[in-house]
């Protein structure tokens, strides 16, 4: 997979559910390196919970699936509130876009990454990761510099006092700015960070690995 593409070269797999399915890919087809990623979704408290496919690409080359499959009741605490493909608890942490260590961005995504608001934590801050390779922050273009004006572009969503959409080069409030910085969401607003990308080719573009921290209240 050089563009992005599962479900062609690269192999897809997927998930279905008559009750978190949707146009806009949530849950998303998700392709390449995944060691270590989660993806929730909702299945019902009764009939057909859901269905995982995968698909075999034309690409050669060895392929190796461990899948862990969980149930979560529904009065649950540790359930990912609904429409969030990603849950991550926790006052610190790591996230990543599904094929960060194979480093290519996946073509079609839309789905958030949520975190569970801690007692007494009223914002999130994300920064990218200290490690350099993959690309930590590379969502569109090819140099380094950052960009907010993302409409046309993929992008994380996270709204902020002055900019909702992240692209670019390097993760910074300020765009034209080639050094990764702190971004603080607006208190009271969700813990959430959305990805959005397209479904053009995106070679040379590796995604996203963030850090996050969660802020207490003033």
């Amino acid at each position: 997979m050089t563009n992005g593409a599962c479900g062609t070269t690269a192999d897809a797999v997927r998930v279905s559910s008559p009750f978190s399915s949707s146009a806009n890919a949530f849950p998303p087809t998700i392709c390449g390196t995944l060691t270590g990623q989660h993806m929730y979704f909702e299945t019902g408290d009764s009939g057909i919970a859901g269905a995982l496919t995968i698909a075999k690409g034309s690409g050669t080359g060895n392929r190796n699936y461990q899948i862990k499959v969980t149930y979560l009741t529904c009065d649950n605490l540790a359930r990912a509130p609904a429409g969030c493909t990603q849950y991550f608890t926790g006052l610190s942490g790591n996230f990543q876009s599904y094929n960060f260590p194979g480093g290519q961005l996946l073509q079609a995504m839309n789905y958030n990454n949520c975190f569970r608001q801690e007692e007494g934590y009223c914002q999130l801050q994300v920064r990218e990761a200290a490690s350099t390779i993959p690309d930590t922050f590379q969502l569109s273009g090819t140099d380094e510099t950052s960009e907010t004006t993302c409409t046309t572009l993929s992008s994380i969503i996270l709204t902020t006092p002055n900019v909702g959409t992240f692209c670019g080069g390097s993760l910074n409030p300020v765009a034209g700015n080639m050094i990764p910085a702190v971004v603080t969401s607006s208190p009271g607003t969700s813990f959430q960070v959305g990805l959005q990308t397209l479904t053009t080719d995106l070679s040379d573009l590796t995604g996203f690995n963030l850090d996050y921290n969660q802020v207490p209240c003033a």
